[in-house]
């Protein structure tokens, strides 16, 4: 594929996942994406068939990257709370740039997703479970977090915190945010 192709199928999962985040998966067409980037509706079919073939592409990058993030973690010398804050800043910043995370963005339409993208989006949402969910165990196991829930419980409770908070920033503005994060942490920290 040459650099051109490269560019433009990445510019084609920029804008959809723009559109996705902003409208949901039902709520935009590949025309949006064409005229947004002033290409050819075929061009977009060129790169993705379709728009199960799309959030399928967006999808697996979310993995991947979570992927990345978990093998940094497990590396970095950082004790559960620095870990547990490098999860916490991906949310911080889908709240700076006014947008919402695409787990959430993707929920209000997953009874409509075909079922080969409700398998991916529930890998996703496995992963990024399991990685806070171990990260809090360990935290726990060492005494370095304190929390009265299993670790998974505490997981969703986060994870539910942070998605709920970047929505209701979009409304209230990011101070509602900026206090979910901080008794996040506050909670859990021994």
């Amino acid at each position: 594929m040459s650099a051109r192709n490269t560019d433009t199928k990445e510019e084609i999962l920029r804008i959809g996942k723009q559109l996705i985040q902003f409208y949901g998966y039902n709520a935009f067409s590949y025309a949006d994406i064409s005229r947004e980037l002033n290409i050819k509706n075929a061009a977009v079919h060129y790169h993705f068939r379709g728009k199960e073939d799309l959030l399928m592409a967006l999808v697996q990058n979310y993995i991947d990257n979570y992927q990345l993030l978990a093998q940094q973690l497990k590396a970095a010398p950082l004790k559960a709370v620095g870990k547990l804050d490098k999860f916490i800043e991906r949310y911080t910043l889908l709240c700076e740039t006014d947008s919402i995370c695409i787990i959430g963005s993707i929920a209000s339409d997953y009874n409509t997703l075909p079922d080969s993208v409700k398998e991916k989006v529930t890998e996703l949402i496995n992963l990024v479970m399991s990685l806070v969910e171990q990260t809090l165990a360990e935290g726990k196991r060492k005494g370095e977090l304190v929390f009265t829930e299993t670790p998974k419980t505490q997981a969703l409770l986060i994870m539910t915190n942070l998605a709920a908070g970047v929505q209701l920033a979009r409304i209230s503005g990011k101070k509602d945010y900026e206090a979910i994060r901080k008794a996040i942490i506050r909670q859990v920290k021994s």
